[in-house]
């Protein structure tokens, strides 16, 4: 067996780090690995002070980059979410169910004292597998 190509992936929508600093996206395979996205720019943060706002766009960062990898949001088979303010986790849950359908996606959401930027308040990253479909669960455990 061959071992896969772990190829680097962009989108238009989606602002690049400084070289030499890390990935946005990586496609190993046909496995799609999304680093942490938030809803920052060069005028504040998209979505002001809304965390379901900012969890919107990160989600709308994440879901260009895996569209940008040739997969979906079906493909999503794990998130982990970085919240400021866990009073305000509904907010992302809400969110995410904006994107996502049963099964949803595995996640964890990680209460943190600051991300990247003072003004950001959530921050996801992603697992994504190229051509995977969701099926309603059968409730059998194994």
């Amino acid at each position: 067996m061959t071992a896969p190509t772990i190829r680097h992936v962009t989108a238009p929508a989606v602002p690049e780090p400084p070289p030499g600093l890390f990935s946005n996206c990586l496609l190993a395979g046909d496995t799609i690995h999304i680093s942490g996205q938030h809803a920052g720019s060069p005028q504040g943060p998209v979505g002001g002070a809304s965390v379901l706002e900012q969890t919107r766009e990160a989600l709308k960062r994440v879901l260009a980059l895996i569209r940008a990898a040739g997969g979906d949001a079906a493909g999503v088979v794990k998130l982990t979410v970085y919240l400021r303010d866990m009073s305000r986790k509904a907010e992302v849950s809400a969110a995410r169910r904006e994107v996502f359908a049963e099964p949803m996606p595995c996640s964890t959401l990680i209460g943190v004292n600051e991300l990247v930027a003072p003004d950001l308040l959530v921050e996801v990253d992603a697992i994504a597998v190229i051509g995977a479909r969701r099926t309603p669960s059968d409730g059998a455990t194994q």
